[in-house]
């Protein structure tokens, strides 16, 4: 459920970025800072708590270990995929899957 909220978030995330911060203007005419300031409030304001909502679910159903913050989660997100977009040689669900063999 996490995992497929995280894919589903990250997918839409630069058009929600764009639009939200200068509106009607191409992305590539768009500033990194605004597009920043922008995402993090979004992410304050909108995607925290339902990050926190879908972590409670997950640790009750037994899906994860309790302590997981929301916060940190998103921070965590944010950060792995800074550069996805610039750098093809870079993907951030290699990190987020680990060394670990496919099940």
């Amino acid at each position: 459920m996490v995992r497929r909220w995280i894919r589903a978030t990250r997918a839409g995330l630069s058009s929600v970025v764009s639009a939200a911060s200068c509106p009607g203007m191409p992305p590539s005419e768009c500033s990194d800072d605004a597009g920043f300031e922008t995402l993090h409030a979004y992410f304050l304001d909108r995607l925290l708590p339902v990050c926190a909502q879908l972590l409670d679910a997950a640790v009750a159903s037994g899906e994860i270990r309790s302590g997981v913050d929301a916060y940190h989660l998103m921070r965590g997100i944010g950060n792995l995929c800074i550069g996805t977009d610039s750098d093809p040689r870079y993907d951030a669900r290699v990190l987020v899957a680990g060394p670990r063999r496919p099940r």
